[in-house]
């Protein structure tokens, strides 16, 4: 069985850079994604992703953000709410109007190839979903 550490998945949306931002802040494009990020959006706030029924998702800390460019935030194990599982790194690129949306998953830990495949098929699934809501 081999084991990896890092999942990098890229997406090209047919939308500018302030737009692809507001699925992290506007609850008009997350609320279709199933749920709402939770934060204050300040380097050390807590970041949460919680279900449409209140209940939470995921959770973590923003380690590092820049406004329609950057987010950087752990992601704690969901038993072990101080422990972290991994970093995750959302880049946006714009150029003429459209962004190139930049994922890097790195867990602190290698995982399992089954684990590793689910994380690759979340995040196409998610890009897949995140592109179709930009270029409405």
């Amino acid at each position: 069985m081999s084991e990896s550490s890092i999942v990098i998945k890229e997406i090209l949306i047919n939308a500018p850079a302030s737009k692809v931002w507001g699925m992290f802040i506007d609850p008009v494009f997350t609320r279709q994604m199933g749920g709402q990020y939770v934060s204050d959006w300040q380097v050390g706030s807590s970041f949460r992703w919680q279900a449409l029924n209140g209940s939470l998702l995921t959770n973590g800390m923003i380690l590092d953000i820049e406004p329609e460019k950057f987010l950087q935030h752990s992601l704690y194990y969901p038993e072990e709410l101080d422990e972290v599982m991994a970093r995750i790194t959302y880049s946006l690129d714009e150029q003429d109007g459209k962004t190139v949306l930049k994922i890097t998953e790195e867990f602190t830990d290698p995982v399992s190839e089954k684990d590793y495949e689910d994380s690759m098929a979340g995040w196409d699934a998610a890009l897949t979903m995140i592109k179709q809501l930009m270029e409405k």
